[in-house]
């Protein structure tokens, strides 16, 4: 198992991500080169207490690596936004 705190760079704190975290529930994170969905949904849970519903990972064109992890309903994106610093 990888480390938690590795997998997960940082939290991403654009306007897309912002509007992402009221919308959909989602939070966005720059992750590392060889992190996959399982060890982001893995670092996500054991990092913030939450349950993660989906991740999708994707390459920025600078080749930044992001993954956008979905929240359970149940788990407020807003509250660990606010936590997290980012709202």
């Amino acid at each position: 198992m990888k480390d938690p705190q590795k997998v997960l760079r940082f939290p991403k704190a654009t306007e897309k991500a912002v509007n992402l975290i009221e919308s959909e529930n989602k939070l966005v994170f720059a992750v590392a080169d060889d992190a996959n969905k399982v060890d982001v949904k893995r670092a996500v849970e054991i990092l913030y207490q939450v349950k993660v519903d989906k991740v999708n990972i994707v390459r920025t064109p600078r080749g930044e690596k992001r993954a956008y992890v979905r929240l359970k309903p149940e788990y407020s994106a807003v509250e660990l936004a606010t936590r997290l610093g980012l709202i």
